[in-house]
């Protein structure tokens, strides 16, 4: 009796962590001349939570849940006077202080590549589901964040 109890014990443990990673995951991609442009993000949910009591002055955040938020160019991007080789990178956002955002871009071992300003805007529409876009047309693309009554966002070109 006491084997098929510790099994069922291990059981369950093994099954939570298999169901730990709850959040959906979402993709964003454009296509610009010369390649595509991805973010591979997980997508959580602010369950009624004010974004604005989450993430406090000079703190950085994951942009997203569970696993990590992935850039992968097949393409050169400049943003502004920073320019990010092809790749795959991880995304962080960081909050500077009211009104002030960055984007921050890794490289796969976690050296920062870029910090890069992000235009803030208040929305009157409340996302309930972090969402990321990706829009382009030729060369030009942008990238646009929302949570919340939060929208940021950034343009960008490929080359």
């Amino acid at each position: 009796m006491k084997k098929h109890l510790f099994k069922i014990v291990i059981l369950l443990l093994c099954l939570s962590v298999n169901f730990a990673q709850v959040n959906p995951r979402g993709e964003a991609t454009v296509e610009l001349s010369g390649g595509t442009v991805t973010i591979n993000y997980g997508r959580p949910s602010l369950k009624g939570r004010d974004i604005s009591t989450m993430i406090s002055p000079g703190e950085q955040w994951r942009l997203g849940a569970d696993g990590s938020t992935t850039l992968t160019t097949k393409v050169a991007l400049t943003f502004g006077d920073q320019q990010i080789e092809k790749g795959t990178y991880t995304l962080r956002g960081k909050f500077v202080s009211e009104g002030k955002w960055y984007l921050l871009i890794h490289s796969q071992d976690y050296t920062k590549v870029a910090e890069i300003p992000l235009i803030l805007e208040k929305s009157a529409e409340n996302i309930d589901r972090l969402t990321m876009i990706l829009s382009g047309q030729g060369k030009n693309g942008s990238f646009q964040l929302k949570w919340g009554k939060l929208s940021l966002s950034v343009g960008f070109s490929g080359s």
